[in-house]
């Protein structure tokens, strides 16, 4: 019998990223501050939240209606965007990063 090795049982570990940090935190590290986003016909669609640090996201409606199930992947794509242009959590209350789809009413 040879020493030699069945090339089965080799593998050649490579290590790779398998995901890297391509938006904000999903966990606040302090109070959230929320706005509220509606739609163009001026439905209430959920809120975007920040903790003005490192976290934000978009949290939809408890009970949306069936057209609206768009919503949530395009926040996340309008916030996933707004990560990777630089733009710090506590700027993502910023109206302008969601029109002309969205309207977003920061409390007073």
């Amino acid at each position: 019998m040879t020493d030699t090795p069945n090339p089965r049982f080799y593998d050649y570990v490579t290590p790779i990223t398998v995901s890297e940090n391509d938006s904000y935190d999903f966990k606040a590290t302090g109070p959230k501050r929320r706005a509220a986003v509606y739609d163009q016909r001026g439905r209430l669609l959920g809120d975007v939240w920040t903790d003005d640090r490192q976290a934000a996201g978009f949290t939809l409606i408890d009970d949306p209606e069936p057209d609206m199930g768009y919503v949530a992947g395009r926040m996340d794509r309008i916030l996933t965007d707004a990560y990777k242009a630089g733009i710090p959590a506590s700027k993502v209350l910023d109206p302008a990063l969601y029109a002309p789809d969205f309207e977003l009413r920061v409390a007073s």
